[in-house]
């Protein structure tokens, strides 16, 4: 039986998976989620800080340097992130690869979070700068690397994009309608203010999200009925996102939560692609070295064969296995799915040891 070996990681692996992964077990994983977190928050405070004459006057230089020290940590991360990225199979290309993983949502947010200071040192003179500064918001978008509410949030907010964007439809229609009502019905008892329908809309949006300044109101009757449901009417329309938004996000805590399944012998097991694709590097790396030099290629691609038939025939005793023991337990396919995994990857342990 062909010898499965684990393959030691090399330094560029190991850097690769400190930064992108946020493993509570590994110590430098934690420093490196801890340590971008608090630079994070410091950032940001410290371009709150700039903000207010009391403390940018006596405190200026010392907000400055703190600018400095950590614009060149993020911009060595953000270096160190480009060179390991080809260890992804997706970015592995030198070149190519590398070009992908730059223009992706996160290396996106890294390059911008340490733009405005580059741009600030390159073009000191130039006017737009000083709005480009506000761009050092985007550091807080770094803590959603290591944040796992943060990204459930942006998940679900993605999965529902179709439910949110009909809402935003509905909003949009109800505010024309409704503005174009209150234009007629009030433009000559109050034409100053409500001198057109794109003026009128300003009324709409105060009255939809319910806020209410004040300072442009109805004064016909027809205007106040018009106002009147319009305030409801909001009320129910602005609540719709919120409970898309929320019960999207139970959804997703409770798929998590059900991924945390219990083993047959009584471990708690999380579920990860890590645990549950052992196998996912590139097969040729995991054969023998010695089953390589000694046999020829076609003797090896029979092996291979053979190892596939084997795992396929292994992989459907598992299914059927989860789905019989859990089947009636777990509604979600998923989980009986990662279930099935986590056996397929004990049972090929215990097979190849």
């Amino acid at each position: 039986m062909m010898k499965i070996e684990k393959r030691r990681k090399s330094l560029k692996e190991q850097i690769y998976y400190i930064f992108e992964y946020s493993d509570q077990k590994n110590i430098l994983s934690l420093l490196d989620d801890l340590l971008i977190t608090i630079l994070t928050s410091i950032s940001v405070s410290a371009f709150i800080l700039e903000t207010s004459p009391r403390f940018s006057d006596i405190y200026s230089k010392d907000l400055e340097l703190v600018e400095i020290m950590i614009t060149v940590l993020f911009t060595l991360e953000y270096i160190i992130r480009i060179w390991v990225c080809t260890i992804n199979p997706k970015y592995r290309h030198p070149i190519g690869g590398r070009l992908k993983y730059i223009i992706t949502p996160l290396s996106i947010i890294d390059f911008i979070a340490i733009l405005p200071f580059y741009l600030q040192v390159l073009f000191p003179g130039l006017g737009f700068i000083k709005f480009t500064l506000l761009l050092r918001l985007f550091r807080l978008f770094k803590i959603s690397r290591y944040s796992e509410s943060l990204r459930t949030i942006l998940k679900v907010i993605v999965l529902k994009k179709e439910e949110l964007i009909a809402t935003l439809l509905v909003v949009i229609f109800v505010l024309v309608f409704a503005s174009s009502l209150m234009f007629f019905a009030e433009n000559e008892a109050q034409p100053e203010k409500f001198s057109s329908i794109l003026e009128t809309m300003w009324w709409g949006v105060v009255t939809l999200t319910t806020v209410g300044y004040g300072d442009v109101y109805p004064t016909t009757h027809v205007g106040k009925l018009l106002s009147a449901a319009m305030a409801f009417l909001g009320i129910g329309i602005f609540a719709l996102p919120a409970g898309i938004i929320s019960s999207g996000f139970a959804e997703e805590v409770q798929k998590r939560r059900g991924k945390k399944i219990v083993h047959p012998v009584g471990k708690d097991i999380k579920i990860t692609a890590e645990t549950t694709f052992p196998l996912n590097s590139d097969f040729r790396h995991h054969i023998h070295p010695d089953f390589r030099h000694h046999h020829p290629k076609q003797e090896q691609k029979q092996v291979i064969v053979n190892y596939i038939e084997e795992s396929s025939e292994i992989m459907k005793i598992c299914i059927e296995t989860a789905k019989k023991k859990y089947g009636h337990h777990f509604k979600n396919e998923e989980i009986i799915k990662d279930f099935a995994l986590l056996l397929y990857q004990e049972t090929m342990h215990k097979f190849h040891r």
